[in-house]
């Protein structure tokens, strides 16, 4: 039972560390050796537990992203609204808070792109992405009318992108506000924040009256 415990010890200090060297260098920017220094166990225990760098690079995607495709996916099975939106935001801001490492680590993945790259779209873009826009596009197909009519990818990768960036710009932020952006009556803000820039971006502007005035120019000029 010790030596069970010991293994599974092992491999979660092995994925902290890889995760937050990953975060900082990227995948080919990262040795083994420096990975299991910073675990604090031999370089073989590394190999033991995962058998290639390859294989520890897809278990740190893995392990960092399951939390995130949960809740999205628990997100998008139920009804959307204002409530559910702020509980997810609130949730995704208090993981990300929580692991720092993990959204500079999925920024890195980006950035980083190529081969290695494809190994988080796989991870990220299938599950959690592509599921989003279908569900916006599903509700947009209802034709209701209070919808407005934008890009379902366009919107869920500006959303995300906003999400991740927030909590990897730490020190502007600070500068910016002049305090910690990351305590919970700040964190509580920026999820107001999105959620009504969110909902706004949703919503279909109604015709302004210059703008209606236009239209009926230009339709009378033709």
């Amino acid at each position: 039972m010790a030596r069970q415990v010991d293994l599974q010890g092992n491999r979660g200090a092995i994925l902290d560390a890889a995760t937050e060297l990953f975060a900082r260098r990227g995948f080919g920017g990262v040795a083994i050796q420096e990975i299991a220094d910073l675990a604090g166990v031999h370089k073989t225990t590394v190999l033991y537990q995962f058998g290639t760098k390859e294989a520890l690079h897809e278990a740190v995607l893995d392990h960092a992203l399951e939390p995130v495709v949960t809740l999205t996916h628990d997100f998008l099975a139920g009804e959307f609204n204002r409530e559910r939106l702020s509980w997810h935001l609130d949730q995704l801001q208090r993981y990300l808070a929580d692991h720092p490492s993990i959204p500079r680590l999925m920024m890195r993945e980006l950035l980083e792109g190529g081969e290695y790259g494809d190994a988080y779209l796989e991870r990220f873009v299938k599950p959690v992405y592509l599921p989003a826009i279908r569900r916006i596009e599903e509700v947009q197909a209802q034709g209701d009318s209070r919808i407005a009519d934008f890009d379902p990818a366009l919107f869920v990768h500006d959303v995300y992108v906003q999400i991740m960036s927030y909590f990897c710009h730490g020190a502007l932020l600070e500068r910016l506000m002049g305090s910690d952006p990351y305590t919970v009556d700040a964190l509580i803000t920026r999820r107001n924040h999105l959620v009504e820039q969110n909902l706004a971006l949703q919503r279909r502007r109604a015709a302004t009256p210059s703008a209606a005035t236009g239209a009926d120019d230009r339709r009378g000029s033709g």
